[in-house]
């Protein structure tokens, strides 16, 4: 036993959260805190009873667990999270096909499992651009 044991619980079935799959990956110094959380989670190995830490993935606090039953089962909570969604600007346009957000992007490059059907629509604006019988696909990020 030890004195402090800790669960970690993540949405994903991966762990490292936003890290993973929140941050632009023109961001290393930000991204290279994932090498820490792995050093942390790795030693002792995870995957062991005897471990400290303990991860669990696909977890989602408010429907696979509730907030007061995990009140009940741990001596401290910390709720850690990102956004779930945009907020607007309020930009004329902003609601139209083919604008997407730099969170929805981000997402996308990073793998997230939740943002797999843009590959679809990134993969269409990328099929316009050499396919397009003369026509530009030009793309701009604000």
């Amino acid at each position: 036993p030890h004195p402090c044991e800790i669960d970690i619980l993540e949405k994903l079935p991966t762990p490292y959260g936003l890290v993973r799959s929140g941050v632009a990956p023109d961001h290393p110094d930000v991204k290279n805190v994932e090498n820490e959380f792995a050093a942390i989670l790795d030693s002792p190995p995870i995957s062991t009873n005897n471990s400290p830490i303990q991860f669990y993935g696909n977890i989602k606090v408010g429907s696979s667990i509730t907030l007061p039953e995990l009140l009940e089962l741990y001596d401290a909570v910390v709720l850690t999270y990102g956004c779930d969604s945009d907020r607007r600007l309020g930009i004329p346009g902003e609601e139209l096909e083919g604008v997407h957000s730099a969170r929805e992007f981000v997402s996308w490059y990073n793998g997230h499992p939740e943002y797999v059907h843009f590959t679809e629509i990134f993969q269409r604006y990328l099929k316009s651009a050499t396919n397009g019988g003369g026509k530009q696909t030009r793309v701009v990020i604000v």
